[in-house]
């Protein structure tokens, strides 16, 4: 990687005006990493602007100068830009916007740590060992010796905490608690970041969740699904953003293969999450079948489309005719929801 971080090295040497962009439906790793490298980039005397096309959750807005994010711009404005925790380009969405802005008018620096990246860089800087796109970032900053500050260090932090699941997961690894450790001793606020992202959450996000609770199933093959419509966040009065995190709730169900929870949004489209424990399910290869990606125990997709509820009938075989007829009103065989 010393050969890809080189290569970093010289594009941010030769540029003066840098942007940094987050993937769309931003979350604490990317915004982390973003974070981390406006603050670490101004050190090496560069004007840096961060952007992400969707609004910064409130929950990450503890992290130094979120409030400065901008969603628009003139790519061309700038010498380079750099893209963390897109496990693809769409995943910042601003090829929508701009058609050209990753097509080689301005070098492109790519962090990330998805195994469905595309390589959409001019220098593409993809670990999958990585637990997460801020240990890649922290490694840069060292390789280049960049100072990391107490706020680089609680970014840095996010990016860990988010991916790992408050380092709970199987992707915390012993590096994961190496450089936790270091960044801790750097000054870096773990508590914050704890409870920023784990230990806050409004009544409308616990009314939400309650919702995706409240809808689980676990089907026929072992899978534990749940769905929200943008009605149900209308309801519980939440924000799109609401939804991060009730997915590791479904995930927790003893011997199911996977969780799957599917929301819709606003304009039109259906964001799809799946999560394992296990071992032998691959569910990045799942997300893949509708164009999405990511790690092979966390996963997501974006598709056009609404959600219907579909509901799937049996015949109780257990009452008799005789008890048929003691149902007031009854004048046919009663179903029962499965």
């Amino acid at each position: 990687m010393e050969d890809k971080f080189l290569e970093a090295k010289k594009l941010i040497d030769k540029a003066d005006k840098i942007l940094s962009i987050s993937h769309k439906r931003p979350d604490g790793d990317t915004l982390g990493a973003s974070c981390a490298l406006y603050l670490g980039l101004q050190q090496w005397g560069k004007k840096v602007d961060m952007a992400c096309i969707d609004e910064i959750p409130d929950r990450f807005k503890f992290l130094t100068d979120m409030n400065k994010v901008i969603h628009e711009f003139n790519f061309r404005d700038y010498d380079l830009i750099i893209v963390s925790d897109a496990g693809a380009s769409y995943m910042t969405r601003y090829h929508e916007i701009y058609p050209d802005i990753f097509k080689g008018d301005v070098p492109v620096i790519n962090f990330d740590h998805h195994s469905s990246n595309d390589n959409f860089g001019t220098c593409n800087i993809v670990s999958v060992q990585s637990a997460s796109a801020t240990i890649i970032i922290y490694k840069f900053l060292k390789f280049v010796g960049i100072p990391i500050t107490p706020q680089m260090a609680t970014a840095l932090l996010t990016g860990i905490y988010n991916d790992t699941g408050s380092l709970m997961h199987s992707n915390t690894t012993l590096e994961v608690f190496e450089i936790s450790g270091k960044l801790m001793e750097l000054g870096g606020r773990i508590h914050q970041v704890a409870k920023n992202l784990f230990r806050t959450n409004p009544i409308s996000t616990l009314k939400l969740w309650g919702k995706v609770l409240d809808n689980a199933y676990i089907n026929d093959e072992g899978v534990t699904v749940s769905a929200v419509t943008w009605k149900d966040f209308e309801e519980c009065d939440a924000g799109s953003d609401e939804i991060s995190g009730v997915i590791d709730l479904l995930n927790s169900v003893p011997g199911s293969k996977y969780a799957c929870l599917l929301n819709e949004d606003l304009g039109g489209k259906i964001k799809g999450s799946f999560r394992t424990q296990r071992e032998d399910v691959d569910v990045a290869a799942l997300a893949a079948q509708f164009g999405g990606g990511g790690h092979k125990k966390a996963a997501g997709f974006t598709m056009p489309g609404r959600l219907h509820r579909e509901v799937h009938w049996k015949i109780n075989p257990e009452l008799s005719d005789d008890q048929l007829q003691q149902i007031p009103g009854s004048t046919q065989i009663p179903f029962l929801q499965k």
